[in-house]
């Protein structure tokens, strides 16, 4: 069964539709959840945070390029 969003603003994430606040949730858990465990183990990271922010870097960037290509903005 396929979820109806509410009406919000849509992005495109990787390939998948999601709010704002969606994004910003994921965000939290690729990027903010690995680096605070950076900050508490003094800068030693674990393999899994490191795949967490690799992924973070491929989705950002893919969605960077297509929001560019989008709105014309080289």
């Amino acid at each position: 069964m396929k979820i109806v969003k509410m009406p919000q603003t849509i992005v495109k994430w990787g390939h998948e539709d999601v709010t704002i606040l969606e994004l910003f949730k994921e965000l939290d858990k690729l990027v903010c959840d690995p680096v605070r465990n950076m900050q508490e183990m003094d800068t030693e990271m674990y393999v899994s945070d490191y795949q967490k922010l690799s992924q973070a870097f491929w989705r950002i960037s893919n969605t960077l390029e297509l929001l560019k290509k989008k709105y014309n903005d080289v």
